[in-house]
């Protein structure tokens, strides 16, 4: 399958307020890990209780703790923030607060609001030159 459609369709589930899976989450770090990076830290602006998911540090030692960030500076370790997601699923890290379907949709949404920005004058479904071709399609 093409990439630009693998990412029109993760753009489809979140336009359609569908779950995103974990491969999901995975192509889009992988297609633009700037665009995550800078993701990750709005999630934590957004939902300051993800802040340990997508900064890991250690809890405590009776429970399981979450895997370093590998440098110290805020550049975010993509592969451990997927993993801290998916032991998040699995209940195994003590956030009870935290729903990792809410992380994760948080995640894709604002990684599609970079991805591609737009402003209310410009709207991605608009057509371009009265053509067939949207907006939205040129940019991807």
């Amino acid at each position: 399958m093409n990439k630009d459609t693998l990412v029109v369709n993760i753009y489809n589930k979140i336009h359609n307020k569908k779950p995103l899976t974990m491969d999901d989450l995975r192509y889009l770090a992988e297609y633009a890990p700037e665009c995550f990076e800078k993701t990750c830290s709005k999630v934590i602006n957004t939902m300051p209780e993800a802040k340990p998911i997508m900064e890991p540090v250690e809890i405590k030692a009776e429970v399981p703790t979450m895997k370093p960030s590998a440098s110290p500076s805020r550049q975010y370790n993509i592969d451990d923030i997927l993993e801290n997601i998916i032991r998040l699923e699995a209940n195994e890290l003590p956030l009870a607060d935290l729903d990792a379907d809410n992380v994760k949709n948080l995640l894709g949404n604002l990684y599609m609001e970079l991805l591609f920005s737009h402003s209310d004058k410009e709207t991605l479904a608009s057509m371009v030159n009265q053509d067939t071709t949207s907006l939205f399609d040129a940019k991807v």
